[in-house]
């Protein structure tokens, strides 16, 4: 019996316990999306370890207006994953 290709990719992503590794991952390369225009301009999401997004900020303004945002980008990214959450943002 055949099933879908995501599902097998999901089977496979639980076995070997990467799935929630992978699907934080999926932030990074939905990072603009996620934001918006303006605010992937000045930023770029580099990694994520441990449960923590490391976004480096191209000013220090940005830096200070995104610390006010924080918890509304967490919002944000975190209905964007399902399961694999990300709990802090790390601003530099």
């Amino acid at each position: 019996m055949a099933i879908p290709i995501g599902k097998a990719i999901d089977k496979m992503l639980r076995k070997i316990k990467i799935e929630t590794t992978v699907r934080q991952w999926e932030v990074v390369s939905l990072w603009g999306d996620i934001v918006g225009e303006t605010i992937a301009k000045h930023t770029r999401a580099e990694k994520i370890s441990f449960g923590k997004l490391y976004v480096s900020v191209d000013s220090s303004a940005w830096r200070n207006e995104l610390m006010f945002q924080k918890e509304g980008l967490l919002k944000k990214i975190n209905s964007r994953l399902n399961r694999a959450k990300i709990k802090e943002i790390v601003l530099r």
